[in-house]
């Protein structure tokens, strides 16, 4: 049996059509285009998000909980992995990632509850 639900598919069809309407960097309300894409490719929703980016630094959260959040803690405002980061993850990761981000000086630009598939799209800068 697939691990992806009838519902979680359904989901993520709606919104790459929404992205796909409207566009990533549109949907994510990054005022810069986003170089750094957080998700979770354990829900439909922020795998479609993050598919929409190409040639960007993309972090996945679904192995960043084994790794100690290594991926996201070497993002940084200026240098070497930073720039703008756009994200479509569940509440307790986004938390937890603006905390890292925010220790790095990155600030918060947006942030929009999607209610519907009760994820939160956030972006950073």
């Amino acid at each position: 049996m697939s691990g992806v639900s009838r519902r979680q598919l359904l989901g993520g069809a709606a919104v790459a059509g929404a992205v796909g309407l409207f566009g990533a960097r549109a949907v994510a309300g990054a005022e810069k285009a986003a170089r750094i894409v957080v998700y979770d490719s354990r829900r439909a929703a922020s795998r479609s998000f993050a598919g929409q980016f190409f040639g960007v630094q993309q972090i996945d959260l679904a192995g960043e909980h084994s790794r100690n959040w290594a991926g996201v803690r070497a993002i940084r405002r200026s240098g070497g992995m930073s720039g703008p980061v756009a994200g479509l993850t569940g509440w307790n990761d986004y938390v937890a990632a603006r905390t890292w981000l925010e220790d790095r000086g990155l600030r918060l630009r947006s942030e929009r509850r999607d209610a519907t598939h009760d994820l939160i799209a956030w972006t950073m800068a």
